[in-house]
């Protein structure tokens, strides 16, 4: 999965790093792309530096972005998009300054690989995670890494396995049955486009699920937001059709098992493995958000009854 292929690369990277080198990581992410990094950067000694969340905004707070990836910067992970809240950082403007210190970006796509198109090159990223079942497949994961930066990896690896890119990342006998559901899957999605090549086809049906889910996500905000007692957690810029609120007086797990058994509507309860982030905003203290999501095959109505469940049970 990309949480296994993130040990795997941080474990070989950071043999290349020294005493007084540091790493960046975001506040923001999901622990996956934080702790893998971090538990690397303690056995070699490295300084771990964080872009902080700005907890009112839900956004990252970039002002001092300069300082925080300076000289002695060896790599920068980041969140594309947060898979608690679904704002969608400025990775483009964070690689930008990696370039210019000469630092390497990783960048953690396993949120937004369902509901986006993404270009590794317009980002800026040096290595991309995310995993298949987010976006239909079979569950494995897919590590996206520069030629340059995968062919440079010391990674640990048995003796007689491959020595270079990509085998030398792979351990054991592979996934194969996960590993033949990854072209369907993203036929799948190209299936739900136009043009005359499957990157026009992909792209192209990438912007239509955006415009279906983020539909249904405009639904749902709009639905909430005079809800006595529910606080929503959103960027005011660009995020995908993940909805995160909190009900007043009501834990989030309650509220969840009434959706579910009055409403037959699933939600999830918790962080979401987003903990630095929970606890930045003070929703760990009452066991997380209430988090709901779209797809391509979900319908306005559904959208709609989300709304009458959710007012229902904040009227008691």
């Amino acid at each position: 999965n990309a949480t296994s292929n993130m040990f795997a690369v941080s474990r070989a990277l950071s043999r290349s790093w020294n005493p007084g080198d540091e790493i960046v990581v975001s506040e923001m992410d999901h622990h996956s792309h934080i702790d893998t990094w971090i538990l690397s950067a303690r056995d070699r000694g490295i300084v771990v530096r964080h872009l902080p969340v700005d907890p009112k905004a839900l956004t990252l707070d970039l002002s001092d972005l300069d300082a925080i990836v300076n000289a002695k910067t060896r790599l920068v992970a980041v969140g594309y998009a947060s898979n608690a809240v679904g704002t969608i950082n400025d990775v483009a403007r964070i690689s930008r300054r990696c370039r210019e210190v000469g630092a390497l970006l990783s960048v953690d796509a396993v949120h937004i690989a369902p509901h986006k198109a993404i270009d590794m090159d317009a980002i800026g990223a040096d290595m991309l995670f995310c995993s298949v079942y987010k976006f239909f497949g079979g569950h494995i994961g897919i590590a996206a890494i520069r030629k340059n930066v995968f062919e440079a990896l010391d990674t640990y690896r048995l003796h007689p396995a491959p020595s270079t890119a990509p085998g030398k990342l792979e351990t054991g006998t592979q996934s194969h049955e996960a590993i033949a559901s990854i072209v369907p899957a993203v036929d799948f999605i190209a299936g739900l486009g136009t043009g005359s090549t499957r990157r026009e086809r992909l792209v192209s049906g990438f912007e239509r699920i955006e415009r279906h889910e983020n539909a249904l996500a405009g639904i749902i905000r709009q639905g909430l937001t005079d809800v006595p007692g529910l606080k929503l957690y959103q960027s005011e810029g660009p995020k995908t059709a993940t909805v995160a609120f909190t009900l007043e007086g009501q834990q989030p797990g309650d509220v969840c098992r009434k959706l579910c058994d009055r409403y037959g509507i699933f939600a999830a309860d918790g962080d979401y493995y987003a903990e630095t982030l929970a606890h930045r905003v003070g929703v760990d203290r009452i066991g997380g958000w209430i988090r709901v999501g779209f797809a391509p095959y979900n319908t306005e109505e559904e959208a709609e009854l989300l709304v009458r469940a959710v007012r229902e049970i904040a009227a008691g």
